[in-house]
This record gives C-alpha cells, structure tokens and sequence, in this order.
C-alpha cells in the first residue's frame, strides 16, 4: 500500500512540476478541480465586490468595464489577481442603477449560464469614462 501510495505522489509531482505532462494530464483532471474553481470564482467575486464597496465608500468612481481587469490586478494583490480559477479575467456589467461583478464560469464564455455573477450592487457613484 506504501509503495503504491509513493507512486502516486511521485506521479503527481512529476505532472505538477513538468509543462508537458501538466499539458497533458488537464483535460482529465479539469473535471475534478471544477467544484473547487467555481468556489474559488465565487470567493474571489465577493472579493471584488468588497474592493468595489471600498472605493465607493472612500467617494471614488467604479472603473469603467473596459479598465476593469486592470483596475483588479492594481487594487488587489495577489497572483493574477484579474483572472478567474479558468484563467479568464473577471467582469464588470454595469446598469444605470446596479454593477455585477462575474466570472465567465468553466465555459470561459461571459454572459452563459454558467456564469458565476454577483448579486446587484446598487451603484452608488457614476461609472468612470
């Protein structure tokens, strides 16, 4: 049992640590680590709300949808901060009374059903041209 258990790390060492192999494993564990990235997307969606919240209560403008990703990866941090667990940058729609914040889900497409999207958030500042 401790062997195949060594085997298994070592296997998936080697898939995690070389591209090529990374490369090809990935269409068959992607379906596996999708529940964990739809609850990261949402995780990090309600971070960004909160960011959102911060610079309108501090009586700046939300970033316009198109400087959005930028105005992301500026105001937050971490490791491609802008994109979702899929690698696809997160999203602002914005309403004349409300933003949503989203994540264009496992499809990678925006606007689909699997999209992982904020509740509305009542804007409380005009949108930056």
């Amino acid at each position: 049992m401790s062997k195949l258990l060594g085997f298994l790390l070592l296997l998936i060492g080697a898939v995690v640590l070389v591209p090529q192999l990374r490369a090809r494993a990935m269409p068959y564990v992607q379906p596996a680590l999708n529940p964990f990235y739809e609850w990261s997307a949402r995780n990090r969606v309600n971070d960004i709300v909160q960011i959102l919240h911060e610079e309108e209560t501090l009586g700046r403008p939300i970033p316009n949808p198109a400087s959005f990703a930028a105005f992301v990866a500026r105001r937050d941090f971490q490791k491609d901060a802008a994109h979702d667990p899929w690698g696809t940058p997160f999203y602002l729609r914005v309403t004349r009374k409300a933003y949503f914040v989203g994540s264009a889900g496992r499809d990678r497409i925006p606007n689909t059903p699997d999209d992982i999207v904020s509740p509305p958030q009542v804007r409380k500042a005009a949108v930056r041209r």
